[in-house]
């Protein structure tokens, strides 16, 4: 996304003499950085005397901006291919400040105004969302809209001086898609239009890239953690979904020691999460039992609400529900019943190992987020069949295996 200063290419080609005008007294807050002003006198007068009788006194670097060009305050002057103010047209104040200064004067201004409506956002995801907004006259009398769009931070109260994005122009009603987004973030959205009166915003909303997106089951365990009803990397629960080596974050082709991350091509080579120096590369250890966030698949594709389950947290479910192989349309799996009646099912999605696909339809092994520490070129998991099932097994980490998000509380 662009930064505020872009904004004064779009506005150059855009504006024009306001007829009927009238007197109308205007109150600008000029903050530090870029706002858009409209001209603060009914004569045409120089950037010296206007401000002045505003008592404003310009900053060094100060810059005015119009569609003619731009002067910037240096040495008491204001040096640039512009020097007046025009009544009728608008301008860009970038002050220097570190403090908002209140102006207030009479303006020649248009008599209508707009209303700008920001609306809740949609098609949430974890890099994206789609933002709609809408614009309309105050009175029903034709307004020059130049400008329209979303201004959007991860701060309250978005201005141009954080991110915006264009919509086009004109009264209406208008959509835009936000992306590269960071998953799991909260981010906040206010609606723009730009005449030439001034910048106009809609209220804020706000929204959490990925919460919401992901559906959680409440089985009442006693720790109260929250299982996802889907694999990562899966649309729904049947659906097998993506399958990561233990501790790398996005699914990939080949599985072996030669291409996992953590260690240079061998079970004794581990470069992190090793607690053993006979199995750490060079004798190395760090003695990481857990995974971190930035390693944990749940984490780094569905945002910071979601992790892995550890080990301790499989037997959990383990010991608090009923377990049954199942078919759920068309898909086997087991089906974990809890005694609030609610279910959770998991498919049987197989595992990975070299380039090749192994047991789908007959085994789900599911990654927990613990290190075996008596092998740790090793890490727990939980697996299944239609006959067996264990919280107790552990594989090589990396396996191609599935993962199964969890939440810490009964809470959003």
């Amino acid at each position: 996304m662009k930064k505020a200063l872009t904004i004064l290419m779009c506005l150059a080609s855009m504006m024009a003499v306001i007829t009927s005008l009238k007197a109308q007294e205007v109150t600008i807050v000029l903050s530090p950085g870029w706002t858009w002003i409209s001209c603060p006198t009914s004569n045409a007068e120089s950037f010296t005397t206007a401000l002045e009788d505003l008592d404003l006194i310009p900053m060094q670097g100060d810059i005015i901006k119009s569609q003619w060009g731009s002067a910037t305050y240096t040495n008491g002057y204001w040096r640039g291919t512009i020097s007046q103010f025009y009544p009728g047209y608008g301008y860009m104040y970038y002050s220097n400040r570190t403090v908002p200064v209140t102006l207030t004067f009479n303006a020649q201004q248009p008599a209508p105004q707009v209303v700008v409506t920001t609306l809740d956002p949609t098609d949430i995801t974890q890099n994206s969302a789609t933002c709609g907004g809408n614009v309309a006259s105050s009175n029903g009398d034709y307004v020059s809209v130049t400008l329209r769009g979303f201004c959007w931070s991860t701060n309250p109260n978005p201005t141009f001086n954080d991110n915006y994005i264009e919509a086009g122009n004109g009264l209406g009603s208008f959509t835009v898609s936000l992306t590269e987004l960071t998953p799991g973030t909260s981010y906040f959205v206010r609606a723009f239009a730009v005449t030439p009166t001034g910048s106009f915003y809609g209220d804020e909303v706000s929204f959490n890239s990925t919460l919401g997106n992901h559906d959680y089951v409440d089985l009442g365990l006693p720790s109260g953690t929250l299982w996802a009803t889907c694999n990562v990397g899966a649309d729904n629960p049947e659906d097998y979904g993506d399958y990561f080596a233990w501790g790398e974050t996005q699914p990939k082709y080949y599985y072996d020691w030669d291409t996992y991350q953590y260690c240079n091509g061998s079970y004794n080579t581990l470069t992190k999460y090793c607690n053993k120096s006979n199995y750490g590369y060079n004798g190395f250890t760090d003695n990481l039992t857990t995974l971190l966030p930035e390693d944990d698949a749940a984490t780094a594709n569905w945002g910071s609400d979601w992790r892995m389950p550890t080990r301790e947290e499989w037997q959990e479910l383990y010991q608090n529900t009923t377990h049954t192989w199942t078919t759920q349309n068309g898909v086997n799996g087991r089906l974990f019943t809890a005694s609030n009646g609610n279910s959770l099912f998991l498919p049987a999605a197989g595992y990975r190992y070299n380039s090749s696909l192994y047991d789908a339809g007959s085994y789900g092994y599911y990654w927990s987020s613990s290190l075996n520490t008596g092998n740790p070129y090793d890490a727990w998991l939980f697996y299944f069949n239609s006959g067996n099932y264990s919280v107790d097994g552990y594989y090589y980490r990396y396996y191609g295996q599935s993962v199964r998000g969890v939440r810490s509380s009964r809470q959003n």
